[in-house]
């Protein structure tokens, strides 16, 4: 963490000083204290001037605000499951900062115009800082650099069946996307399945009369994600495309990315909060409720993934908060359950549940919640820590503080979730949005204030012929989010 403390007469006063907290960066935790001048860190240290306004954080951890990158917001066309206000507020109340949110909505983000409509509709609306995903879908590579010039955050590419249902490319069009996203600057993020194999699977499993929540686990085994992320990653290293593989799920799809980085390959892996506390049994105890693409995986599999994020093969951790309504939710039959829950709210105290039974650290938890999240999507001159220069999101915790998920307490539209009455240790008491308070003790505060986000410049390297699997350097050039 970059520190720094000026003369403490020197200047106006600092808005505000948070003083004694344990400050965490990924790689430390430090007792200081925080300067916050105009939405930014100004200084970092002891021995700070006076503020307008002082918070006595003795006995707190603070945290940089977390950035998911992985969210359905649900606005346009789905917004009786969830809408932009919703959840922001859920993100706010739960210590989110920076959300990004997904194009999968009614209609899809897949041309510069549909994104520059959605941006308009949403942007009002937030409480947190976010992103939007444009779609790498299957005839709209023309509209990528459109896309990214009114600031896509990224682009996501469905190689499976979800909600939406939007068809699946090609390796054709997935190719052709990909060198567009590279040229772009654009990380492209993968939804790895492969759709004919799990479409194929599950028609037997319906023709055989299964409408049982295993049998969605069952159309989706492990060799789904393995096939696409071979697929893709190859794909990827020959376009010269920055590539992202989101929620991971099996031990095999893990060691394949090791494998495929043996070989020289760039690649960053997410893995969600659902799949690394819910494994098969889930089913029993939670039916149709627990249905998610891809699918809660048996123990070994979770068992797997934090093995992988003791090793540091797993980059991030995420949500995929995914909304529906109470009685879609509540369909008994797998092929008509829809996929996906909410979590953008239960995340940060889950993982500091984990923290306290010592699976993770604290720098563990900001290193895949915040650092990597921001410096992938090259947001790290502003979000993703609480250096000098960086926005002033964050998060005040108490660390041994007793609790439960409450659903009456969530913000999302259908507080549905399978961690209902699950004990918690550590709590959100405050979140901070550029220096201002937007939620306290569980509840958040105040009108939408939430900017849009996009990746600072990048310098691309030219694209590689279809036949290397080399990938070329991007490096970010000075600037900041839009």
């Amino acid at each position: 963490m970059d520190s720094h403390a000026g003369p403490a007469a020197a200047g106006p006063p600092f808005d505000l000083v948070v003083r004694g907290g344990a400050v965490v960066s990924h790689d430390r935790d430090v007792r200081t204290d925080l300067g916050i001048r105009d939405g930014r860190v100004a200084a970092v240290g002891g021995g700070l001037g006076g503020g307008l306004r002082e918070i006595d954080a003795t006995g707190l951890v603070v945290l940089p605000g977390l950035v998911d990158v992985h969210v359905h917001l649900r606005e346009p066309g789905m917004t009786r499951k969830e809408d932009f206000a919703s959840g922001t507020r859920a993100a706010a109340a739960g210590g989110v900062t920076t959300v990004v949110d997904m194009p999968n909505t009614l209609p899809p983000v897949e041309t510069a115009a549909g994104f520059a409509e959605k941006l308009a509709l949403v942007a009002p609306k937030a409480h947190v800082d976010f992103g939007l995903y444009g779609m790498l879908g299957k005839t709209n590579a023309d509209e990528i650099a459109g896309m990214a010039a009114a600031g896509a955050m990224g682009l996501k590419l469905f190689m499976g069946q979800t909600t939406g249902d939007n068809p699946c490319p090609d390796d054709g069009a997935i190719f052709t996307g990909l060198r567009a996203a590279a040229a772009a600057g654009l990380v492209v993020g993968v939804h790895a399945e492969n759709d004919a194999l799990l479409r194929r699977l599950s028609a037997e499993l319906r023709a055989a009369g299964r409408t049982d929540p295993r049998a969605h686990l069952e159309g989706r085994p492990a060799v789904v994600e393995v096939e696409a992320v071979t697929r893709i990653v190859t794909l990827a290293g020959a376009a010269g495309a920055q590539l992202h593989i989101h929620h991971l799920s099996t031990a095999a799809g893990l060691d394949r990315v090791r494998l495929l980085r043996s070989l020289g390959h760039r690649v960053t892996v997410e893995v969600l909060v659902a799949h690394l506390l819910l494994d098969e049994t889930a089913y029993d105890r939670y039916g149709n409720l627990v249905k998610l693409n891809p699918p809660i995986r048996p123990a070994g599999d979770v068992a797997a993934l934090w093995r992988g994020i003791a090793a540091g093969d797993v980059d991030i951790i995420a949500t995929d908060h995914a909304p529906h309504t109470a009685a879609e939710q509540d369909e008994q039959d797998v092929w008509r359950a829809h996929g996906g829950f909410i979590g953008v709210e239960t995340m940060l105290p889950l993982l500091l549940t984990e923290v306290h039974r010592g699976r993770l650290t604290l720098p563990d938890l900001v290193r895949m919640c915040c650092h990597t999240p921001a410096r992938t999507w090259r947001l790290d001159d502003r979000k993703g820590h609480l250096g000098v220069g960086a926005d002033a999101d964050l998060v005040l915790v108490d660390p041994a503080a007793p609790g439960e998920i409450d659903p009456g307490r969530l913000h999302s539209k259908h507080p549905v979730t399978p961690y209902a009455g699950w004990p918690t240790v550590g709590a959100v008491r405050a979140t901070y949005l550029r220096g201002e308070l937007v939620a306290k003790d569980g509840q958040a505060l105040g009108a939408p204030r939430g900017r849009q986000l996009a990746p600072a410049p990048v310098t691309v390297a030219p694209a590689l012929p279809a036949t290397s699997t080399a990938v070329p350097a991007v490096t970010a050039t000075a600037g900041s989010p839009a």
